[in-house]
């Protein structure tokens, strides 16, 4: 199967992974710690340094399966220039000059970034190339190379690890992935504590920002009918974004938190609205979970609260 055609199924399964979380969400209790915001660490007061090295999946890639179909089979990288990890570097190019080096890897997992990136393996480009690397040896090796220069890391990893249960491992089973909701969110705690603890001891004086997740699957109408069933849905995501917040604490990093820009509180219907316009679930068939220019703005401006918040927090 090509790459193409397993990145539209992704989509397409999207729907059926919902029915499946939601059984997870009824179980999930959000640990807690999973503030708007961290605490920075060195570096902090505002001063920006040479090179913002953004780590992740599809999310720091900027990834839109709409964008992906339209430039296939090329696919150059380069086009996909609207996400958060843009945003963002406008937003600390306002400090100081500040290079960009985007290791994001569309379908990464904290275990897949501890391995491969399978994106680049099945010869589609990324930003920055690393053939024969894992994105988070790359990434260490780049800290290394260049020491004192990357002075914000950014890192958004774990919505594929609970998607990958759901589909690969139950089949979409709601009793299944009941089941296997606490391994899981231990899972990727453990993994992504890893993976924090190695680039904090690269780069200590780096300000890192662990980037939040937002639930999707509220947009789709036709499945989550009620206001109830959205809470649960929203339950997994909430408990989830805990365990990032708490392996950012542990690394002294900022956690930035987009869900309450997409999920917004209130009716269902507000809900949805939100999730049409910030993400592609209403406007691509089969519905993309991924963000639209908008909703990718609008996690880069959770990330630019929560590090202004940090930054305010040290002065």
């Amino acid at each position: 199967m090509t790459m193409m055609r397993r990145m539209r199924l992704t989509a397409l399964r999207a729907s059926g992974a919902a029915v499946a979380i939601a059984a997870v969400c009824a179980m999930a209790a959000a640990p807690a710690g999973a503030e708007e915001h961290g605490h920075g660490h060195g570096r902090g007061h505002g001063h920006v340094r040479g090179t913002y090295l953004a780590l992740g999946d599809s999310l720091a890639f900027g990834y839109s399966q709409a964008k992906f179909e339209a430039l296939a089979p090329q696919d150059p990288a380069a086009a996909f220039d609207t996400g958060y990890v843009d945003d963002f570097a406008r937003f600390l190019k306002r400090f100081e000059h500040v290079q960009v080096v985007n290791d994001g890897c569309p379908g990464e997992t904290t275990e897949s970034m501890m391995k491969a990136c399978a994106y680049q393996e099945a010869g589609l480009p990324l930003h920055h190339p690393y053939p024969k690397e894992s994105q988070l040896s790359n990434a260490l090796a780049y800290i290394a190379a260049h020491p004192g220069e990357v002075g914000t890391i950014s890192i958004d990893i774990g919505a594929n690890d609970a998607l990958g249960v759901a589909e690969v491992v139950c089949k979409l089973d709601p009793t299944c992935v009941a089941e296997h909701a606490p391994a899981l969110l231990a899972q990727i705690g453990a993994n992504l504590g890893s993976i924090l603890a190695q680039l904090r001891a690269a780069a200590p004086e780096a300000t890192i920002v662990v980037v939040g997740l937002y639930d999707p699957f509220p947009a789709l109408s036709t499945i989550v009918t009620s206001e109830p069933m959205a809470q649960q849905l929203n339950a997994f995501t909430v408990a989830l974004n805990g365990v990032l917040a708490q392996g950012a604490a542990a690394v002294h990093a900022i956690f930035a938190n987009p869900f309450s820009r997409f999920n917004v509180e209130g009716t269902l219907e507000a809900e949805q609205a939100s999730l049409c316009k910030l993400t592609n679930m209403c406007n691509h068939i089969p519905p993309d979970i991924h963000p639209t220019n908008h909703g990718y703005r609008e996690i880069a401006r959770a990330i630019e609260q929560a590090y202004l918040s940090s930054l305010s927090s040290q002065s």
